[in-house]
């Protein structure tokens, strides 16, 4: 199982977001809009495994 940490996240958020900018090129916005959703999910998880909450 792949372990899911700080650095393996960022990689995920900044590939996203460079299918976000091409699909914003290309005038997808239904791409646009579903992959802005889950950037949204990974930069939460990025930010509970930095900081958790108690």
């Amino acid at each position: 199982m792949k372990k899911i940490d700080a650095s393996y996240l960022g990689k995920k958020i900044n590939k996203l977001n460079k299918k976000i900018h091409r699909a914003e090129e290309q005038g997808d916005n239904n791409k646009v809009w579903w992959r802005k959703i889950k950037l949204g999910k990974l930069k939460e998880k990025l930010n509970n495994l930095i900081k958790p909450k108690h």
